[in-house]
Parts: structure tokens; C-alpha cells; sequence
């Protein structure tokens, strides 16, 4: 092998090994974007609530945030996040928007619910109209990669949607979005409103723990590269 073809397979090399490396640090990064927000979570779960109208009508509100105050849930849309796992179970999230008093409106969340294999849309109930929510204001969750853009269908009252673009939906509603979420408290069986949800779990479940794994995974493979391509590097030398 001549001299240009080795810095060809060095380079290839290093250029496979370093985007293996550069996974590894994204995904520890995200572990430790999320232990930072479960903490802030748990913060917020501690404190008292600030009044719902108050922090929607704050320049840069802190979130996670407790909150409660009155709304008003409007009957329609309703917008089912799809793809969303809960117990090793495929379904939807359900969200409503739900006007606070102050223009605009903030989006809702009223829960998880499961998928049939067929893929027919579950049967959601909206507690339309007037409701005081105790619960917390949440940021606007981050997306994964978008393939293509959401369906809209004219007229329908339910909306199938693959990611949540808050200006996506903001130009459909023809109202301004409030940039985070609210979710209710787990539903109380005296007084129910919506469906499972866990405080605080936004549509990225992934827990930190799991980023850490595949880093470590991502950095293995690097290291893999490397001494492979050492190894063979040393083999040819010898010949």
C-alpha cells in the first residue's frame, strides 16, 4: 500500500472515530440537560404555585414552574402526539388549547393514551369550558427529527401530529402560542381531567441514565475504531 493510500484509511479512520466520539458527548450532554430539568421538576414541585395569569404574562418566566388558576378549554382541536411510549406501550398524548385570560392561549396536556395495532385513533373526552388547573407550567418540549410536515386536514377536530411546532400550530389556530406547556396535576378520580400523565414527563422520556448508556456505546465504538485501525495499521508494517 503506498504512502497516500494509508493517509487515505488514517483520515477515514479518524473521521469515523471522531463522529462515533461526537455522538458519545451529545448523548452525555442531553444526560446531563436532563438531570438538570428532573431537578428543576422536583424544585418546582416544592414550591408553592404562582398564579397561572401572572407567570403566562411574564417576559421570561423560570420553568418548570407551579402554577394554578383558571381556564377556559376550548372544545377543539384536539392534537394527538403521536409515537409516544408509556410501559413499553405505543400511543398518543393527548393536548388542548385552553385560553387564560391574558390573549392567546397555552397548550394542554391532558394525557397518554394507548394506540390500537390498527392504528385507529382512541376515543378522547375534552372537559370543555371553564376549569381551575393546579399543576405545572413546563417548557416547550424539544423535537426529534422532523420527516415531513404535519397533516392538517380541513375542518377536523382531531389533529394526528408527528411532532409539536408551536408555530405550526399557532398559524392553524390563527392565535399566539404560548411557548411551554401546561399539565394539570395527575387526575383526581373525584374529579377526573384527562387522562395518565406523570408530573413533569414531557413527550422525550428517555431518562439520563439511558443517554449515559449510549454515550458510553458511542465512545466504545470509537475507541473500537481506533484500535482496529492501529491493529491492521501494525499488521501491514510487519509484512
Amino acid at each position: 500500500m503506498n504512502a497516500g493510500a494509508r493517509v487515505a484509511w488514517a483520515a477515514l479512520a479518524l473521521i469515523v472515530a471522531g463522529g462515533f466520539a461526537s455522538l458519545g458527548f451529545w448523548q452525555a450532554g442531553r444526560a446531563d440537560e436532563k438531570t438538570r430539568m428532573l431537578a428543576a421538576r422536583e424544585a418546582a414541585q416544592a414550591t408553592g404555585p404562582a398564579l397561572l395569569a401572572d407567570a403566562l404574562s411574564a417576559d421570561s418566566p423560570s420553568l418548570p414552574m407551579r402554577v394554578e388558576g383558571e381556564v377556559v378549554i376550548r372544545p377543539a382541536p384536539l392534537l394527538l402526539l403521536d409515537n409516544q411510549q408509556r410501559d413499553g406501550r405505543v400511543g398518543v398524548r393527548a393536548y388542548v388549547p385552553a385560553d387564560a385570560g391574558r390573549g392567546g392561549v397555552v397548550l394542554m396536556e391532558l394525557g397518554w393514551l394507548p394506540l390500537a395495532a390498527d392504528r385507529t385513533l382512541p376515543a378522547v373526552e375534552v372537559p370543555a369550558g371553564r376549569r381551575r388547573i393546579q399543576g405545572l407550567l413546563l417548557p416547550w418540549p424539544g423535537q426529534g427529527l422532523r420527516l415531513a410536515d404535519n397533516p392538517w386536514p380541513e375542518g377536523a377536530d382531531t389533529i394526528l401530529l408527528a411532532f409539536l411546532e408551536r408555530d405550526d400550530i399557532a398559524a392553524h389556530l390563527d392565535v399566539q402560542v404560548w411557548n411551554g406547556i401546561l399539565q394539570p396535576d395527575p387526575a383526581d378520580p373525584a374529579d377526573p381531567l384527562g387522562y395518565a400523565r406523570e408530573p413533569g414527563l414531557l413527550p422525550d422520556p428517555m431518562p439520563p441514565e439511558r443517554h449515559r448508556g449510549y454515550a458510553v456505546q458511542w465512545w466504545g465504538l470509537s475507541l473500537t475504531v481506533i484500535i482496529t485501525y492501529l491493529l491492521l495499521a501494525l499488521r501491514r508494517k510487519s509484512r
